[in-house]
């Protein structure tokens, strides 16, 4: 009676085992050949989405409609998956794809909420707004609405004219590379050695594990002093009420939106983002008939089993403790244009 039960329980137990192993099994190959199909089947990274207008009113998109490309530049730039330069770039070659009649696009709304993020994604992404709207022949403006600060500001020079909330800061002219430590003294206390096999001169500057070199630093110091000076030419030249010699003495400051205004930050205050909706579609001279769009990232069922950090099974879990004024990992190494008060 007792081995009946058991072989009963056993055979139970393997038939329910086997049949979730073959739902997993299914949905994975399900999951895996749509998401081939879908890549194979267009070219496209990204899906339009159509946005209220200032009358909060949406249609269906319309390829013939005067159009307004709103494109958003939202946390840290090159952090966030969807403000980098790759994604800016897919985003301007998608708009070849969605069958935009010629003449439609009129104009580009940035709308900024960032504190800034790396050099080579900010100044990328800026370059390419200028080089778009020289090429394409339309206006952008930018929508400042939380914080337009350091990689954001260089990002938003690229507009005609910048417009913010009242409670925005703007500003932050500045360049900074994560912070290094020394631990040498320490290790020494303690007894402990450590052994860096490298080739080169200064191959090994600023090894935490070792005293640090008179200017060894010198070089780094070099390379910040060039961004930074880019950074300052470029914000006199597009933001002509701000002098070189004005930036540099204000030092890599954040400023209130009136304040910034005063300044020459930014062109105006405004808090309420359908009237400046309705701002520029009455400058573009299309008020009565026009969408707003974006070129949303398309979700990819790849990226489920994707072993990158976007991806939804990432496969390991990683730990480690954020000191007082410490950056996230991925900004290591890294030049960066960023507001990150210490503390």
């Amino acid at each position: 009676m007792s081995d009946s039960l058991f072989k009963d329980a056993v055979r139970s137990f393997s038939n329910t085992f086997f049949k979730i192993l073959g739902a997993i099994i299914a949905i994975a190959v399900i999951f895996i050949g749509l998401s081939i199909l879908s890549s194979t089947g267009s070219s496209r990274s990204t899906t339009t989405i159509v946005l209220p207008n200032h009358t909060w009113k949406t249609k269906p998109f319309s390829p013939s409609t005067p159009t307004i490309l709103r494109i958003s530049v939202v946390g840290t730039i090159g952090l966030n998956p969807y403000t980098t330069k790759e994604q800016l770039s897919n985003v301007l070659e998608d708009l070849q794809e969605i069958d935009l009649r010629p003449g439609s696009l009129k104009g580009i709304l940035l709308y900024i909420d960032s504190p800034g993020g790396t050099s080579d994604d900010s100044d990328a992404m800026f370059r390419m707004l200028l080089e778009f709207k020289k090429r394409v022949k339309i206006p952008i403006y930018a929508y400042v609405d939380g914080l337009c600060a350091s990689g954001g500001m260089l990002t938003a020079l690229a507009a005609d004219k910048i417009i913010a909330s009242t409670p925005s800061l703007i500003g932050h002219v500045g360049v900074i590379m994560p912070t290094a430590f020394n631990v040498s003294k320490t290790m020494e206390r303690l007894g402990i050695e450590s052994l860096t096999v490298s080739a080169g001169k200064n191959k090994d500057a600023l090894n935490p594990f070792r005293p640090w070199k008179p200017d060894e630093a010198a070089s780094y110091q070099r390379i910040v002093n060039s961004f930074y000076d880019r950074f300052v030419k470029l914000v006199a030249t597009h933001r002509p009420r701000l002098t070189e010699d004005q930036l540099r003495e204000q030092g890599a400051q954040v400023y209130p939106a009136a304040d910034a205004l005063e300044l020459g930050y930014i062109d105006q205050i405004n808090d309420s983002y359908l009237d400046v909706l309705e701002e520029i579609s009455s400058n573009l001279e299309i008020t009565n008939n026009y969408q707003v769009i974006e070129l949303k990232p398309e979700f990819s069922l790849a990226e489920i089993f994707s072993p990158t950090p976007t991806g939804l099974l990432k496969g390991n879990v990683h730990h480690y403790l954020r000191t007082p004024g410490d950056l996230p990992p991925e900004l290591a190494n890294k030049v960066l244009y960023l507001y990150h008060p210490e503390g």
